[in-house]
């Protein structure tokens, strides 16, 4: 699966990002054969995609917020909520940090399992994100050339 593979490489950014100087990481094995590191990736990124987070504090903030805003939301005025009312019920559930949250916890999970497998993290120089950005993202190329990145020693 092409989407779990590129969670793997943290290089779900358009690839223009890879020509505008953005510092980009990736993992990295000495030595890993291209069929072991794909197969890696595909693990790791199991471990994170299929994680439950609904037992995780992030996630039961996030529906704990949304089921107050909705309780207040019910509890308006006759006329009905204002849509500045039901905005300003949603905003205090802070949405998008309690999924940035749940994602950093998803991300830890992929880099544990990583770091088990005996992987590292590595920065692309200037010239290896420049090169990456000529590349589509979920090609068999860009695969190739991370692999080739990753199997080196560093």
């Amino acid at each position: 699966m092409s989407n779990l593979f590129l969670v793997f490489t943290l290089l779900t950014a358009p690839a223009d990002i890879a020509t505008r100087g953005s510092p980009i990481e990736s993992w990295g094995r000495p030595g890993v054969s291209y069929e072991e590191y794909r197969s890696d990736s595909v693990d790791c990124a199991k471990a994170g995609f299929f994680r439950d987070v609904s037992k995780d504090e992030p996630a039961k903030r996030f529906v704990r917020g949304f089921m107050t805003a909705d309780d207040e939301l019910n509890k308006s005025d006759i006329g009905g909520p204002s849509p500045d009312r039901w905005r300003e019920a949603i905003l205090r559930t802070q949405p998008d940090r309690l999924k940035r949250d749940v994602h950093a916890i998803q991300v830890g999970d992929v880099e544990q399992c990583l770091l088990g497998k005996g992987y590292r993290k590595f920065e692309l120089s200037r010239e290896e994100r420049s090169e990456l950005g000529r590349l589509r993202p979920g090609s068999e190329a860009r695969h190739r050339f991370m692999h080739g990145l990753s199997s080196r020693p560093r």
